[in-house]
Parts: structure tokens; sequence; C-alpha cells
């Protein structure tokens, strides 16, 4: 209840302050220290310092509300933010922050990118060394398809950086049955005359089960004529990219990811960039 409590002080205390003007009358106040990857990464350890005990090492939310994916940071003007960390929240746990501005600021820039699209993240990285690594060591093709290329039995990932933010992407990664994707359920059926089919479920009843296999076929299968189905716990994705890949072949991953939106402004942006 008190961790409902606080969230609800959070959100109110953002829309108060949403589009507040600033003292010359224009609008809300912009980070004056931008968006770069300095910034962010200062703000990051910061953040690991200041708020992680209560709001997750990820933001995710703990004895605080979580701070990425929240529609109420996403929606909230820099200066929103900014005021909310330095001044804290009345009533809650929540105190002002002992910061100086600075930093402050650049935590505004962290908090902003667990919100933020990946595709309207600057992500650092080499773009075509992520490519390589998701089409062959990290073996991500196998499995997913961009623009038609690749495997069906995870999702599609042609959107996927207008969809999730970098922190997102990044957890996916590194652990993926934490948040497994919906419709993806691993299976193993063994029929009665002994063959054995994986793959992921594609529709379950009380007598009939489809299931789709690493090749793409779909094999409509009678329960009746089933002597076992036993379905996965946690992502059919392998949970060990954290020991697959070095630190930099990740991060080249995350930026080639970035960039796979269909949007014609997602494509205009990397363009400029």
């Amino acid at each position: 209840m008190r961790c409902l409590l606080l969230a609800f002080a959070f959100a109110s205390l953002i829309a108060a302050q949403h589009d507040t003007p600033d003292r010359d009358g224009g609008k809300s106040k912009k980070n004056p220290l931008g968006d770069s990857a300095e910034v962010v990464d200062a703000g990051r350890t910061q953040y690991v310092n200041s708020c992680s005990g209560c709001h997750g090492p990820t933001a995710e939310g703990g004895r605080g509300p979580r701070l990425a994916g929240n529609g109420d940071v996403r929606g909230a003007s820099d200066e929103s933010l900014f005021n909310v960390i330095k001044n804290g929240v009345r009533g809650s746990d929540m105190p002002p922050s002992p910061l100086p501005e600075e930093k402050i600021w650049q935590m505004v820039a962290y908090v902003r990118t667990l919100n933020a699209r990946a595709y309207q993240t600057r992500v650092p990285g080499d773009r075509e060394a992520g490519r390589a690594t998701y089409m062959g060591k990290a073996g991500c093709v196998k499995c997913h398809r961009i623009r038609g290329e690749g495997g069906l039995l995870g999702p599609d990932l042609s959107n996927i950086g207008a969809s999730r933010s970098v922190a997102q992407l990044r957890e996916s990664i590194l652990k993926p049955s934490e948040r497994p994707t919906e419709g993806y359920d691993g299976v193993t059926v063994v029929l009665k005359s002994g063959k054995r089919i994986q793959g992921i479920a594609k529709d379950n009843t009380n007598y009939t089960i489809q299931v789709m296999d690493a090749q793409g076929q779909l094999h409509l299968l009678n329960k009746a004529e089933l002597s076992e189905i036993v379905f996965r716990k946690g992502s059919l994705m392998p949970g060990d990219y954290r020991d697959r890949l070095s630190r930099q072949e990740l991060q080249d991953v995350l930026a080639y990811l970035s960039r796979q939106a269909l949007r014609t402004d997602a494509a205009n942006k990397e363009d400029k960039q």
C-alpha cells in the first residue's frame, strides 16, 4: 500500500509540474547538459548511488515506483523531472536531493533514456559490427526476423527500436526469461510413435495443439495422438549472453537493434546521426 501511495504522489507531482513555464514565460526548461552518452553515463552512476535503493537497480521499482517504462515520467518535461529529484515528494519516503544541479541534470538525462524509445536515443556502438554479431556469433537470426530475414521461433524485431527502450532491449538480451514475450511459449511434444517436436505453441486447446518448429513448419496435432506435452518455463532465448558476448559486442548489438524501426521518422533520424 505504501508503494502505491508513493507512486500516486510521484505521478501527481509530475502532473502538477508538467509544462510549467520558466522564468522568461517560455516553455519548460530543457536539460542544459543535453543527452550525450557521457551525460547519460554520468547520470546512470548518480542514479545507482542515490536512487537504486528505492527504485531498483534497473529502475523497475521497489520501495519506490518504477521509473522505467513509466508513462508519467515519459510525458513529463525535463524541468518537472529535475524538480521532483531536487525537491523530493512531500509526504513520501523520497527526500530532497543534496546533489549539485549538474548531477541532478545528469540523472534527468539518464531517467529520460529509460522511457525513450530506442530509436529516439543516441546509442553508442558500431551498428555494422552489431549486425555481424547478430547474424553470426550471437545467433539471433536463427530465431528472429528483421524485414523478412531470419527465423520464426522468436518475435519479429523489424520494429523493436520503436517499441522498446534501450534499457528494455538490454534486459531482453541479458535476462530473457524475466519478461518473456506473450505468444512464444516453448513446448516439446512427444507423439505415441516416439517422434519429438520442439518449438513454440501457437495454439493450445483441450483437444489440439499447434506447434511451430525451428524450420517454420506448423504442426497441427491431436492431443489423443500425444504421449507427452512439456511446456518450457521461461524464454526459449539463451540466458548466457553476458558470458558469450563481450561488453563491446553487446553494445554493438544494442546499437544495431535500436535502429530497427519501420516508421519513416525513425529512418530520417538515423540518417541525421
